[in-house]
């Protein structure tokens, strides 16, 4: 069973976890880095891997005889 990328990462951002990074990158990248950035990024990794998942399964099952 093929589910959106989105909910099987289980990861939640909220607009509190993305603010930081932002104003950071808005203001150039000066200073240190949020230390919420890591997560942001290892969240994003999670999320395009179950996409990947998904999609080679989906083809997968398009291609697959029908029983």
């Amino acid at each position: 069973m093929n589910s959106n990328p989105l909910i099987t990462s289980g990861l939640t951002i909220g607009a509190a976890d993305l603010v930081p990074t932002v104003n950071w990158a808005l203001t150039g990248f000066h200073g240190a880095a949020p230390s919420n950035l890591s997560a942001l990024i290892a969240g994003g990794i999670v999320l395009v891997l179950h996409a990947g998942y998904n999609w080679f399964a989906s083809r997968a099952a398009k291609q697959a005889p029908a029983a």
